[in-house]
């Protein structure tokens, strides 16, 4: 029996917070559902298309000709990637997708066609890595500031989990694929394929029905408000200085070392290298499923502690005297990496306003990516 001098009135309570949608509950979202297929199909053109671009640099410049593509592929990240975050809060973030689908679909049209005529040079392969990455710098940015839009804060996490095991996923069936198709197909097909990726995935995203557009009347957004907003949020400036120092020492280990480590101490050739990248694959997809069934609060502290996988995973490496050693190694590296990674970006999705949103991403890309530049760049001094 209720008492009608203590009890507060049913019209006063306060809601309990509804808990976090499931992550496949969030497909029944049509516009997510719109944005994750588009992902997904953008993901398995781009295995395919690795394979591909790596031959062909390969084949027309050598070990350099690898190297000179992977840094064309990595540069635009630094040169734009802080711009394609402030241009996320600037313009329609869906137009801006879409253009950027649209450019990359468009620049290999010429590269396929150039490859299946037998004249691909690897000045062609460098300018469309630019040409893609600069495009990438630009959609990533617009498109983790729309993930709240669709799915709601409180199930950002959920999302980028589901999406990142996805992907990780694909890049695996893509890979299979691709072995089956090079029996039937030459690999210049695989450009033509991702091509079509990006004009599907455009066509996806254009029919998005929620999302910031462009304030015209609003005041044009500065680069360094999204700076200053990460000075109240201290674990989240930490995550992201944490994500640039692990990314820029560890990315040469898979650049260089691990495939030695295949070949000269474990006495294995391309095969044992695959199964080794299968094992990085797989940590992805297990941090993804783990994440999308369980919700974690203080996300930003849990990407600092998320790197602590790094210690077993290159212990395991820096010991591995056999293949499955080293496969353990590598699951424990990308189960860390990814799962930083996921938090990381949620934690800034969940709580910076949505009109700084795109800055701050663009940071956290820049910074993951830039890493990878850096890495790479120093690689190609010391060769």
């Amino acid at each position: 029996m209720s008492d009608p001098i203590f009890d507060q009135p049913r019209e006063l309570e306060v809601p309990a917070p509804a808990p976090p949608a499931g992550a496949l509950t969030l497909l029944r979202r049509p516009d997510f559902r719109r944005l994750y297929a588009a992902v997904a199909a953008s993901e398995l053109g781009d295995s395919l298309h690795y394979i591909a671009l790596m031959w062909f640099a390969l084949d027309a410049g050598g070990p350099l000709g690898v190297i000179a593509v992977r840094l064309a592929d990595s540069i635009p990240a630094i040169v734009f990637g802080l711009h394609g975050g402030l241009a996320a809060d600037r313009w329609s973030r869906k137009r801006l997708m879409v253009s950027a689908d649209l450019v990359r679909g468009v620049v290999l049209i010429p590269v396929a066609i150039a490859g299946l005529a037998g004249g691909l040079p690897l000045w062609g392969l460098v300018a469309a890595a630019f040409v893609l990455e600069t495009a990438t710098s630009y959609f990533a940015p617009a498109y983790g500031a729309t993930v709240p839009t669709l799915v709601d804060r409180d199930n950002v996490q959920q999302a980028n989990a589901l999406v990142e095991a996805t992907a990780q996923a694909l890049s695996i069936g893509g890979w299979a694929i691709a072995a089956a198709l090079l029996a039937f197909i030459p690999v210049s097909v695989f450009f033509a394929v991702n091509a079509a990726s990006f004009f599907v995935s455009a066509a996806l995203i254009a029919r998005l029905r929620h999302g910031r557009e462009h304030d015209r009347h609003g005041a044009p957004p500065r680069l360094r408000e999204g700076f200053a907003v990460l000075r109240p949020r201290p674990l989240l400036a930490a995550g992201v200085a944490a994500l640039g120092v692990a990314v820029t020492i560890t990315a040469g280990t898979w650049i260089g070392g691990v495939p030695t480590l295949v070949r000269d101490t474990l006495h294995h050739g391309a095969g044992g290298f695959s199964i080794v990248m299968a094992g990085y694959a797989a940590g992805s997809i297990a941090s993804g499923i783990v994440l999308a069934r369980l919700p974690i609060r203080r996300k930003a502290r849990a990407s600092l502690i998320a790197w602590v996988m790094y210690l077993p995973a290159y212990g395991l490496l820096a010991l591995a005297g056999s293949l499955p050693l080293a496969v353990a190694g590598a699951f424990f590296a990308a189960t860390g990496q990814s799962t930083a990674v996921v938090l990381l970006n949620s934690a800034a999705q969940e709580d910076v306003p949505d009109h700084l949103l795109g800055r701050v991403l663009g940071l956290i890309s820049f910074t993951h990516r830039g890493a990878h530049a850096i890495r790479e760049t120093l690689q190609l001094t010391e060769a």
